[in-house]
């Protein structure tokens, strides 16, 4: 099993990113989670002249370091988001499928579209249909560049009793829902290990839910409290659980951790160093439950 990395880790510490691509492979990276997170505003860099270019030299980097682009993670839509800022996010979105087949990402992750009166299951059917939709728009572009769209899994925040709640696709069910309504070989479903255990769910028990539908991972832990994205072990889900689960519904792709907050506020050396902490603590947990890696 490969093992991923959510390139927000090291890219934003090197000012070109093939740089950062080669460290990662250094560190016992064997794939990325490459994130659009960066680059959903108006006149960012994938909404420029010449992007497919610079993707090229992204993907050169990746063969020459022995690294793959496991998956591309879409900017994230906000319903605070202004109709400018609203358009260069779809935008960006409708470009990535074009990445995607560049890098050799088979997976593109968008989020669902959320809102603010979407919580503690409101208005649920109402904006399931609308994600329906949503999702729709994009198919013949999956299609076409043939990359699958990943659903993942949401939480959201009820400012009445200040925590976290519900929100659109916050049940494995209402995904699986949106999955078959959708009914296209180009759709499945990405696994966000701290967005289950952050409403109090078992990430193992939501695996299994999933079975089949489940393609890809964002594997992160916390204490059900924040939205911590720390490294497997610095919180309190059942990681053997979690991977005896894996192994049960015959998951076969990449273990990605979106440790991310490890890596954040550090310079680019020590930041170099949790990523190969957030790299060992998975090789370790897999090779226990006698998966070998990448």
């Amino acid at each position: 099993m490969k093992l991923g990395v959510c390139s927000d880790c090291l890219m934003k510490k090197y000012p070109d990113e093939r740089e950062a691509i080669r460290h990662y492979a250094a560190l016992g990276v064997s794939a990325l989670d490459y994130s659009g997170y960066n680059y959903g505003m108006p006149g960012s860099l994938y909404l420029r002249p010449g992007w497919e270019d610079y993707a090229r030299t992204l993907k050169e980097a990746a063969d020459e370091s022995g690294i793959v682009f496991s998956q591309v993670h879409a900017p994230m839509l906000s319903y605070g988001d202004t109709p400018e800022v609203f358009e260069a996010k779809m935008e960006t979105t409708r470009r990535m499928f074009r990445l995607c087949e560049i890098l050799g990402s088979p997976y593109l992750v968008i989020h669902p579209r959320m809102f603010a009166d979407g919580i503690n299951g409101e208005h649920a059917e109402e904006y399931l249909a609308l994600n329906v939709e949503f999702y729709r728009e994009f198919l013949p572009l999956a299609e076409k560049h043939k990359v699958t769209i990943a659903l993942e899994n949401m939480f959201g925040w009820d400012p009445v009793v200040s925590r976290i709640c519900r929100t659109t696709f916050s049940t494995m069910e209402e995904i699986l829902e949106c999955v078959r309504r959708l009914n296209s070989p180009w759709v499945a479903v990405c696994l966000d290990t701290g967005h289950v255990n952050i409403l109090r769910e078992s990430p193992a028990l939501a695996a299994r839910k999933l079975g089949k539908h489940l393609k890809l991972l964002h594997v992160h832990d916390n204490y059900a409290v924040n939205d911590d994205h720390q490294v497997c072990g610095y919180g309190n889900i059942d990681w053997d659980a979690f991977v005896e689960a894996l192994k049960e519904i015959g998951y076969d792709g990449e273990f990605s951790s979106e440790a991310t907050s490890t890596c954040h506020l550090l310079p680019a050396a020590a930041a170099e160093t949790a990523v190969k902490l957030q790299a060992d603590v998975m090789r370790d947990l897999l090779t226990r439950h006698g998966i070998s890696c990448e």
